[in-house]
């Protein structure tokens, strides 16, 4: 029975025998007789939300105490303090969930629930708590869900809940979260702190299912809390994060100065990082050197590459960045910043960067347009697809390539005019044809090692030839023939036998001009 949303200030007695559901919620009701849900003996579900029960507190609670069976309760936004719910949820023993959501509650106590032992569901939003005493939640045995967002909670110093699996404690206003040191398994696997005062990172239990953890919007990193933190909880930490299974944080909006790699290197089942909106107010005017390499990064924060306004020389190899594109069709607009790649095209000075097994699936269009690249390094991103143009804007600047270890066949190579590269390294894919394009190159050392190659164009080599000194051919399956014409020969090389075989897989050949 639907009842919500009407005018109903009082209810005296309703004769509904096999009635399981009843929906008041949303009236003005201020006075439910003693005897009004006399005859609902099959009632479990009950909302009372969004009315006035504060009004006539001795009639309502004696009116809701006849309900003994009663399985869900709704009593939020009635006004109601302490005292008040206390009454209320008296004789209440097959509470299975309660939801006082923006009542007028200032502290939970045991005496609150001592009558509802079996709750799994709890929702207490959006109330003037600032007080827990202890014991309050411990005796709910069956308590999976917490919710107290939006209250006044300063600090949880002694967490011992064990057998909640989701608590809520996002906009509070705490400054500290730890948990009592014991042995004891905790079950806690969404654990939401955002939207508080936190200075450190939470004190979890050392055993735990932990996958999901909100951070966001807190003050992490103002005091410089990283340093601090690993310096004096250091081994408190290392025991607790390597048994972590988190797979899930999000760090953005808080205040760090510097990436908490310390910490973050801890969690080994980390899938995904959210440090988004970082380093607001800080900038390296003479940073020219990054090394990041190894980090396991997904994402790196566009506030953060502006931070590198002189940055020559980035190194982000062993991570899982994924470099950004740019809408051909309205450059130079950056696509899609707020998703997880990474706009490179934002560090105008960068010139040399490695993304050395990063897992690029693939490289989008004027992926570094913006840069001033010399060099660049994508071996071992295997399988990656080298979209068209996607060196357009640094073909003129780009003096050295490494795409080796990809798995990459020729129709997958495409390469642009580059006539300033002078080093190119294609080495260990299954190529059986060098790019036309690179007729146009000052190519000095190029490398083909371990590929498919039978022969090489002729016409190109001899193009190169007015340059090139060094050529690495090893591994491919050769036809040894050399032309006496040619500009070109084999002037050392080393070969098992002391004859030209067919396979060269065990030679280093340098190939130079005379």
């Amino acid at each position: 029975l639907n009842l919500s949303n009407n005018f109903i200030t009082q209810l005296h007695a309703l004769a509904l025998p096999y009635l399981e559901q009843l929906d008041l919620s949303g009236n003005q009701l201020d006075l439910i007789s003693e005897g009004a849900f006399g005859n609902l003996a099959r009632l479990e579900h009950l909302n009372l939300s969004r009315n006035r029960l504060s009004v006539s507190l001795g009639s309502n609670s004696k009116a809701l105490g006849s309900l003994g069976r009663l399985r869900s309760l709704d009593i939020s936004m009635n006004g109601l303090s302490n005292s008040a719910a206390e009454l209320l949820l008296r004789n209440k023993s097959s509470l299975d969930q309660l939801k006082m959501t923006g009542n007028v509650l200032i502290k939970l106590s045991p005496s609150m629930f001592g009558e509802s032992k079996g709750i799994t569901n709890l929702i207490i939003e959006d109330n003037l708590i600032s007080e827990i005493e202890k014991q309050t939640f411990e005796p709910l045995s069956r308590l999976e869900s917490l919710n107290l967002a939006r209250n006044n909670l300063a600090s949880i110093c002694d967490f011992t809940l064990h057998q909640v699996k989701y608590l809520n404690l996002s906009r509070n206003s705490l400054e500290f979260f730890v948990t009592c040191e014991d042995a004891a398994l905790y079950s806690l696997e969404v654990l939401d702190l955002s939207h508080n005062k936190l200075l450190y990172f939470p004190i979890l239990p050392k055993l735990n299912k932990l996958k999901h953890l909100y951070l966001q919007n807190n003050l992490l990193g103002a005091l410089g809390s990283e340093a601090v933190m690993v310096t004096e909880v250091n081994s408190l930490y290392q025991d607790i994060m390597k048994l972590m299974p988190l797979a899930y944080i999000d760090l953005s909006f808080n205040h760090f100065t510097s990436f908490p790699l310390e910490t973050l290197s801890l969690l080994f089942s980390l899938e995904t990082l959210n440090f988004s909106h970082n380093f607001r107010q800080i900038r390296f005017p003479s940073l020219k050197c990054l090394d990041l390499q190894k980090n396991s990064l997904t994402s790196v924060s566009p506030f953060f590459l502006k931070a590198l306004p002189q940055i020559d020389t980035l190194n982000l190899q062993e991570n899982q960045v994924q470099p950004c594109g740019f809408l051909m069709k309205s450059l130079p607009k950056i696509f899609d910043l707020n998703s997880s790649c990474v706009a490179f095209g934002q560090l105008k000075t960068l010139k040399h960067l490695n993304l050395r097994e990063n897992d690029i699936k693939i490289l989008p269009p004027t992926s570094f347009q913006g840069t001033s690249l010399i060099s660049l390094n994508l071996a071992k991103n295997n399988h990656m697809v080298i979209g068209e143009a996607a060196l357009e804007g640094v073909q003129a600047t780009l003096q050295s390539l490494i795409i080796s270890e990809i798995s990459m066949n020729s129709s997958g190579l495409s390469l642009p005019c580059m006539p300033a590269l002078t080093n190119l390294n294609i080495s260990n894919n299954r190529l059986n044809k060098t790019p036309g394009s690179l007729a146009c190159s000052s190519l000095k050392v190029i490398d083909v090692r371990n590929n498919a190659f039978t022969s090489l164009n002729c016409s190109l080599l001899q193009t190169l030839s007015l340059n090139q000194t060094a050529m690495f051919i090893s591994g491919n399956k050769f036809n040894c023939y050399c032309s006496g014409s040619s500009r070109w020969q084999v002037i050392a090389f080393r070969c098992f036998s002391r004859r030209c075989s067919n396979d060269f897989r065990t030679a280093d050949i340098r190939i130079v001009i005379i």
